[in-house]
């Protein structure tokens, strides 16, 4: 409080110096003048924030990736955050301003310049709130909530299960939309893995998804119908571990669930993790496999849950492996392009987003590992390009099949 003081000491020295009319008006002004710069009625959105993210000398448009894929100063971090501003000020009410707070990877690479440690992610989710209360929704995003809700998960027609049959077990193995529609080869052989280890693991036999999508575009009450129904689901079983091959999903149960009072009971963790102890216990042993491998860190993993060393360490147990980096790694990462739903709200820029990150990885290796499915996916979009599950090298080199 006294260093507060202290700093503003000049300015209360230059007030005593004006008359007493002049004082008055100042100090009423210095009081008042935040109103006239924010909405009169409340709002979902910071907009304080909102406004100091506007107003920044936005040192983050260096490390945007939507920015350096759509090369405009609209779609920039700040950009973002003035219409956002102008939005919830109903300064500024138009179709493009709406589809511009959803053109945002979510992967917080902003937060990392950011002098108030924001990320415009985080800050876009309560203007999409605001959004959602005055009926502005895209309706291509509606769909979207609609097919998960009808569904459970976000691809229309999608697959819920694998099929497999449940069992007693204290190890639950959870997937993921993108993995169970878009890359199933993942789940069979983190599965197969740990039938190699002895391990008795189960899964659902329905899926929903974990919410995610639905929270990244402001539908609370639908997020909390899947948050609670998981969490119910979960603490039936009886699990004390849940593994995860999708990030994300990992990030909702630990990070975003409790906030909404849906504590999931139980071990959370990422396959890489999973895996990683199982070499450690000596429960399975990679053959050797000299072969040269740049490792990609997907944002969420590395950034928002810290997990960037057990995946290397992971890798480095390989005999004869050769992990390379790539110029932009750990938790400077750069995003492969679907995070945040962005190939469903600005499919062009993700994929450009992915083409990108692929040229900075290729300077290091020609072959990319990562451990995120929605990586691989996003990486494989562009001439499919060979890139690799950690859980599929391990299981390759588990059964002596290197690839």
């Amino acid at each position: 409080m006294f260093d507060t003081a202290k700093k503003y000491l000049w300015v209360l020295k230059a007030i005593s110096r004006l008359n007493l009319s002049t004082q008055k008006e100042v100090v009423t002004k210095f009081l008042t003048a935040q109103k006239k710069y924010l909405p009169d009625e409340k709002t979902e959105a910071d907009v304080k924030d909102i406004l100091k993210c506007a107003l920044c000398p936005n040192m983050c448009r260096f490390d945007c990736p939507v920015l350096q894929a759509a090369k405009s100063e609209t779609f920039s971090p700040a950009g973002k955050a003035r219409i956002a501003y102008l939005l919830e000020m109903e300064r500024l009410v138009s179709e493009d301003a709406v589809n511009l707070m959803y053109a945002c990877a979510g992967c917080s690479a902003c937060q990392k310049w950011c002098p108030f440690d924001f990320s415009v992610d985080n800050l876009l989710q309560g203007v999409r709130k605001d959004i959602l209360k005055r009926g502005m929704v895209p309706p291509s995003l509606l769909r979207l909530k609609e097919t998960v809700e009808k569904t459970h998960t976000i691809y229309e027609n999608g697959s819920t299960s694998l099929k497999l049959e449940q069992k007693e077990a204290d190890i639950l193995y959870f997937s993921g939309c993108t993995t169970l529609n878009k890359a199933q080869h993942i789940a069979f052989n983190t599965l197969d893995v740990a039938e190699k280890a002895g391990v008795n693991i189960t899964v659902l036999p329905e899926e929903w998804c974990c919410g995610a999508p639905l929270s990244i575009l402001g539908f609370d009450n639908a997020f909390k119908k899947f948050a609670t129904h998981n969490k119910e689901v979960i603490t039936k079983g009886g699990y004390k571990t849940i593994v995860c091959s999708c990030p994300e999903c990992v990030y909702m149960f630990k990070n975003v669930y409790p906030e909404i009072g849906c504590d999931i009971n139980a071990d959370i963790l990422h396959t890489s993790q999973y895996l990683l102890k199982l070499v450690k216990e000596g429960r399975i042993t990679p053959k050797e496999h000299k072969k040269e491998y740049v490792y990609h860190d997907p944002c969420v993993l590395a950034r928002k849950l810290n997990i960037y060393e057990e995946p290397r360490e992971l890798l480095n147990l390989i005999p004869g492996l050769n992990l390379k980096e790539a110029q932009f790694n750990k938790e400077n990462t750069h995003c492969c392009g679907m995070g945040g739903l962005l190939a469903v709200t600005n499919p062009e820029i993700s994929l450009e987003i992915a083409k990108n990150r692929i040229s900075q990885l290729e300077e290091a290796s020609q072959t990319i590992v990562t451990a995120c499915p929605t990586c691989e996916v996003a990486f494989k979009r562009v001439n499919n390009y060979q890139v690799l599950d950690v859980c599929e090298l391990i299981a390759a080199l588990v059964n002596g099949e290197p690839e």
